[in-house]
Formats: structure tokens, sequence, C-alpha cells
């Protein structure tokens, strides 16, 4: 009988039912065939499997672990970072530009416009950390555009300086933070780009003029393009300055300077003046001079490197800063020192012979010097009107030194006035412990003879001759030269002019009314400032001829008041290496005087006689 053929064990024929007590069927045949039919199958693997579970447990751990590790970072960007990271988040999408107060405007006492603001943009460069200034063209390009730079774009103001080199050492100009500057904290809140006051008024004033900047804030894209503004803060402009200047007097002194100065081969002068009777700075006036727009545009870098490298310093102020050998208007404080300390009185006479010797050196007058000529018999008044340098030789032998420098320094000879501008300096009162500490030499009697005519040692700037004239102008009293008449916001005065006195009471009214008299000499006929014989006016003044180097060089000075009865204007001359005082800075001072003093300054006032000859230069000094 033929076997018949297996189909299989899903085939009735080839499954036995074996129990029932657990539902499972069994095979009878063997099917070891069957693991050829699944590839890589291996019938042990589910047991396999059960025996090795430490392969899953593994791979959850893994799993755990980088969720964990997910979890807390997602735990520190949101909750401990969440605050700064959605700080970062906004600085993408919104950013602050800046809009810089206008600084506040500077005016002379007329309330003409001395410093003034333009509209200007700024450029920051966050690759560099600087700014630069850019055309309004520029600034326009940028926003049309929607560059992406015109979000680093910060209005501005340019300085603009109208009387420019004429008014420079008075406002100063600004320009950008330094870097020291920065980390003074007393720039607190300044930031990189910022400009200040670097000289003048600016720079003493800086917090005044300064105001506080405002902003705008504007949300932008991914690619930093602006979407739209979100906010404005707008700036609050700085206060303005009314100046004492008188700003036409300013520019006539630097006209007669700056006239003067060619002819005479002089590179360098300075002229200031002042109301006697307040302390009023109405003029002051340094040559040579810069234009300080130069250095608040600073676009040419080499127009400010010549300005830089001069030999004759343009940015010097001379009128405060300059410090000179006073020569003959030093008298006056040799004449007050003598009369205030009793060492002579009205009638106390001098011979002059021409010379007088102190050992074996000789000390010649001027007068006997240039011409062969004596004075004679001479008193405080002549002294002052001829400036007879005999008589001065012989009562500083009869004070001395200590009562001279005690006296010269109540004048303020030697320290400071207090103006308000940077760069004022103290010049030099000598006395025998500065002398043996700097040439190891002890004071000669000598030195005194040539310190009373002010010559030797002692330095003044032009300011300190001023104070002085003023002392005797204001009757004993002298006011602290002040620059700011007062000081405004948009619409209110903040605050006005004080004067404040800085000496007073330290002489007898009598004793600066004889040497007033003496002072109101000069300018008359047969005193030394020539110039002034002829001029309708009365003045007072004292001039000035300063011996310095070795080559026989002089500075030229004249110092005065006017009108003499009631002083409303004092005012000095410098001139370096210009000659004499009479024939150089007297002119200069006639010439302001005659402008200044006019009721109708377009039509000056007329000389009654020109006496100005030959013979009468003779009598100058």
């Amino acid at each position: 009988m033929k076997k018949r053929k297996s189909l299989g064990t899903g085939f009735s024929d080839e499954l036995v039912k074996v129990s029932n007590k657990n539902g499972f069927f069994k095979k009878d045949h063997d099917d070891s065939w069957t693991d050829t039919l699944i590839p890589n199958f291996d019938p042990g693997a589910e047991n396999q499997s059960g025996q090795r579970p430490w392969r899953i447990t593994f791979f959850y751990i893994i799993c755990l672990g980088l969720f964990f590790i997910l979890f807390l970072r997602l735990f520190h960007l949101q909750i401990i970072s969440g605050k700064q990271n959605r700080e970062l988040a906004d600085g993408n999408r919104i950013q602050i530009k800046v809009i810089h107060a206008p600084r506040g405007v500077i005016f002379d006492r007329n309330g003409k416009i001395l410093a003034a603001n333009s509209p200007a943009f700024r450029l920051y460069d966050p690759a560099i950390k600087k700014a630069r200034l850019i055309t309004r063209e520029d600034a326009l390009g940028l926003e049309v555009k929607n560059d992406p730079n015109y979000n680093n774009l910060e209005v501005d103001s340019l300085r603009l300086y109208p009387m420019g080199e004429k008014l420079a050492h008075v406002v100063g100009y600004v320009g950008e933070i330094s870097e020291t500057d920065l980390k003074d904290p007393g720039y607190s809140g300044y930031r990189q780009g910022d400009r200040i006051g670097q000289a003048g008024i600016e720079s003493q004033y800086e917090k005044t003029l300064r105001g506080k900047d405002g902003g705008e804030i504007i949300e932008v894209d991914s690619q930093g393009k602006k979407l739209r503004t979100l906010r404005i803060n707008p700036p609050i402009p700085g206060q303005n300055i009314y100046l004492t200047i008188d700003a036409d007097l300013q520019d006539k002194i630097y006209q007669e300077l700056a006239k003067t100065l060619p002819k005479v081969s002089s590179c360098c002068a300075a002229g200031v003046a002042m109301d006697p009777g307040s302390g009023q700075v109405l003029a002051l006036v340094s040559l040579p001079s810069f234009d300080p727009n130069i250095f608040t545009n600073a676009v040419d870098e080499n127009a400010i490197s010549q300005i830089l490298s001069r030999a004759d310093s343009p940015l010097l102020n001379r009128a405060i800063g300059g410090t000179y050998p006073p020569g003959s208007t030093f008298k006056i404080a040799t004449s007050l020192a003598a009369l205030a300390s009793g060492k002579i009185n009205p009638d106390t006479t001098i011979q002059d012979n021409g010379v007088m010797y102190l050992g074996v050196f000789k000390f010649s007058n001027w007068y006997f010097n240039e011409y062969g000529k004596t004075e004679g018999s001479v008193d405080l008044l002549k002294a002052l009107q001829r400036s007879n340098d005999t008589y001065y030789y012989q009562i500083s032998q009869i004070m001395g030194l200590d009562i001279l420098t005690q006296w010269a320094g109540k004048l303020k000879i030697g320290s400071s006035l207090g103006i308000d501008l940077p760069g004022e300096q103290n010049g030099l009162l000598p006395t025998d412990a500065w002398k043996r500490k700097t040439f190891g030499e002890a004071w000669y009697p000598g030195d005194t003879l040539h310190m009373a005519i002010g010559q030797g040692f002692v330095l003044t700037t032009p300011l300190q001759i001023l104070g002085i004239t003023s002392f005797i102008a204001a009757d004993g009293d002298l006011y602290q030269p002040q620059m700011v008449l007062k000081v405004t916001d948009q619409q209110n005065t903040v605050s006005e002019f004080k004067p404040k006195i800085l000496v007073t009471k330290i002489a007898d009214i009598k004793q600066i009314n004889l040497i007033k008299q003496g002072l109101e000499l000069v300018p008359k006929f047969g005193g030394t400032a020539w110039p002034f014989f002829s001029f309708p006016i009365p003045t007072a003044g004292k001039t000035g001829t300063a011996e310095y180097g070795d080559k026989n060089k002089t500075h030229a000075w004249y110092t005065s008041y006017a009108p003499a009865s009631d002083p409303k204007i004092a005012m000095t001359i410098l001139v370096e290496g210009g000659g004499e005082g009479s024939t150089v800075a007297g002119p200069i001072a006639k010439e302001v005087y005659r402008w200044y003093l006019s009721p109708d300054k377009s039509n000056l006032i007329k000389d009654l006689g020109q006496v100005a000859t030959d013979s009468a230069r003779t009598l100058g000094e």
C-alpha cells in the first residue's frame, strides 16, 4: 500500500490531540526541516533572550539617563537662566538707539551766539568700538535702504563756533572722550564716542552744558532691520551759558593785536579786559590762536597735527597761562608795599643821579641809559609818571625783600586769582628760600632791587597785572575774575553772576588814592604813555618794558583803566618781545579805548590833536 505524503502540520492528518487539560497540541513527528525555510532562524532564541535580560535593562538605563540629562538642560535654560535668555532674545528683537542731548548754547553778555549746534549723525562701529560722524545724506541713505547699520546710527549734534580763532581760548572746543576719561568716576554715564569739553568754557562747565541723553526703542527682525518704533524718550538739552564777554570788544582787541604783531616781528601777545568794580571779564585774547571748529569736526587730522606741533604753542592761553617778567607794571605793587608798610610817605623823595651803586654793582635808570639824562628829585607821583627806576631801587632797600614779597602776595602776585577757565598759572613770587632751593644760592640785595622794578626772578600772568590794576581802580577792592554772567535752561534763569571780593581793606584809601594820582599822570604830557597825550578822555595806566633772555629783548606791557574818574574797564596788553611798552602796547590800548568809550561805535572819537612827535617819544618808556 502506497504511503501517503505528509502535507504539513496544518492538516488534520498530521495533528493529534493529546490532552484537553492544558489545551495544547503536540507534534508527534520530526520538524527539524522547518529550520531551513526561515533564514537565520534560531529556535532557541526565545529561550536565550529570557536567559539574558541585562541587555534590555542596560538599554532602559541609557534611555533614562539621556532623558534625565535633557530634562536638566531644559530646567537650566527655562528656570535657572530663563530671565537672562529672555533678555537675550528680546535683545535680538528689541534695540535701543541713543538720542544725544544737544549741548547748551554759549552767548556773550549781549546775547550774541558764541557756540551753537548743528544737526549731525554718529555711526557706531561695534567691531572697533568707535563712533564716527557721518553726513546727513549718508544717514538718509542707510534709512532708505533699511540697512542693518542704521540701527547703529545715533542722532547727534555738531558744535559750531562762529567767531572761530578770535574766541578760541575763551569758549574752547569739544572732542571725543578718551579712554582715560571714561575710567574717571567724574565722567560716569559717558560712553565711547561721546564728545566732551576739552578746553575753555566747554571744559570748565561740561556738566552744565552737557544735558541728558534720550533714546528710541525699536523692534527689529532676524536680519536686524527695523520693524517699528516702540517708544521714544526725548533728550533734555544742556543749560545755556551767558558769558561776561563782550564779543565786539573781544573782536576789537584781537584785531589790534593781530595788526601789531607783524609790525614788531612778534609771534605772540595777550590782552585781557575786566570791569574793575565787579570782576566781570569783558575780553580775553591770546595770540597766536586756532580755529576750534577744526577740532570739533575732526575731519582734517593733518590740520590738527599742525596746530599741536607748532613751536609758538597756539593752544596756550597766554592771558592766564603765560608767565612773564612784568617790568615796570610791577611798580604799582612796589608803591603800595612801601606806602602801606609805612616805610615811605607822600613826601618821601629820592635824588636821581642816573646811576646808583650797590657795592661794585651799578644800577641805572632807563632814562639815563637811553638819553643820558637824570630826573633830579623824585617823589612817588613823579616816580610813577616817569617810571623812575632809581626811586624804586632805593625804596626797595628801605623796605627789604620780606615786606615787598608780603604785599605783592597780598595782591595775589604768585598765586591764582581763580578765574573760571582751565589753565591759570600762579606765576612766581621769589623768596630767599626759593632761590636757595632752586639755584643753591643766597638771596643778594641786588635781587631785591631788580624785583622792585619787575625784573629778576619775578614772573606774572597778564591777568595778575590786570588784578593789581583793578585793585587800584576799584579803590582797594580786588574782585575775582569771572566769565559767566548767568545760566539758563529752556525757560528760566538757573543762576546769575554774583561778585566775589578776593582782597579788600588791606591799605588806607589815602594811600590808594595817591597811587591813582600817579597812574593818572602816566598818560598825560610828561608821562611815559605818550600815545595818550592827545586822548580826549582821561585814563590812568602804567607802561612796562621787561627785559628777558640773553639777547636784550623786551616784552611790551601797558596796563590801564578808564575813565580815570569812574573806571568802567581795566585792561592789560602784553606783546611778547615787542619792544617798549609805550611804543607798542600803549597804542593798542588807545585804539581799544577809542572804540569802546565811543557812544557811537560807528563814529569813533576823533583825536583833538597829534602830539606824538619825536620829542614826545623821548619822554616815553
